[in-house]
């Protein structure tokens, strides 16, 4: 009995191998077409990523300040030398530096994250800078200065977390006719300003202060996430803690 098969099923028992080809060649697009919808998903553009995000505001409220803190650990990494000199400079660990004062601009102020993956420099009057503790490179650079009140001064800079800062910025007193330029800086502000700076995403975003809290204060440091204020004119310490309030 002869059995008269298509020309193509013929070819395909004569040469096995076609078979496996033309699998592969039929295989191969459903794959690509899977991959691209999987990468698509991962990938999803930024714009997108933000948009589902919720708006959230905060506010700096009371706290009951902790009788005993944590004494600050001095990071091992890096140290701050000849402060606020020309000669300032800041040495990891085995005393090779890793960034110097450049002229006219002396490193104030070093301040290490709490995983020790970035520090916080001060240098002089060009403001803040968030340095890699791995590659040494600047990350950001938080604001320098309020957008408003005009009047307000410039941004003292503390860490708050391993991805935020909390600044201060003061608004001056405005009773100064008839003092000196020496009594007109030894007066209180008239009101402190808060702000919140996310360092992954370079944003920054005013905090509201409780109305229980007396004011104006200074910020004086932070211990696990607790915010320890000085009143500026009674001298008063006393904690506050900042809390996220998702967007009505």
């Amino acid at each position: 009995m002869h059995l008269h098969l298509p020309s193509q099923l013929r070819l395909a028992l004569r040469y096995p191998s076609l078979i496996h080809a033309v699998l592969i060649a039929c295989t191969l697009p459903s794959f690509a077409i899977a991959a691209t919808v999987e990468r698509s998903t991962d990938m999803a553009p930024p714009s997108e990523a933000r948009s589902k995000q919720v708006a959230v505001s905060y506010t700096l409220q009371p706290e009951k300040l902790r009788e005993t803190s944590r004494p600050v650990q001095k990071s091992k990494l890096f140290r701050l030398l000849a402060t606020g000199s020309a000669q300032a400079r800041i040495v990891n660990v085995d005393g090779e530096v890793v960034r110097s004062s450049a002229p006219r601009a002396s490193i104030q102020t070093l301040q290490i994250s709490p995983d020790e993956g970035w520090f916080l420099v001060e240098v002089g009057n060009s403001g803040y800078s968030v340095v890699s503790a791995g590659s040494l490179v600047d990350m950001a650079r938080p604001p320098t200065h309020p957008e408003a009140p005009e009047d307000a001064t410039d941004f003292e800079w503390k860490i708050l977390d391993n991805n935020h800062l909390i600044g201060q910025a003061d608004l001056p007193s405005l009773d100064t006719e008839g003092l000196t330029a020496a009594e007109v800086e030894s007066l209180p502000p008239r009101d402190t300003l808060i702000y919140l700076y996310t360092i992954s995403s370079n944003t920054m975003t005013p905090i509201q202060v409780d109305d229980t809290l007396s004011r104006p204060f200074h910020i004086t440091g932070v211990t696990d996430g607790q915010v320890e204020l000085l009143h500026y004119v009674t001298s008063e310490i006393f904690g506050a803690r900042i809390v996220p309030v998702p967007a009505q």
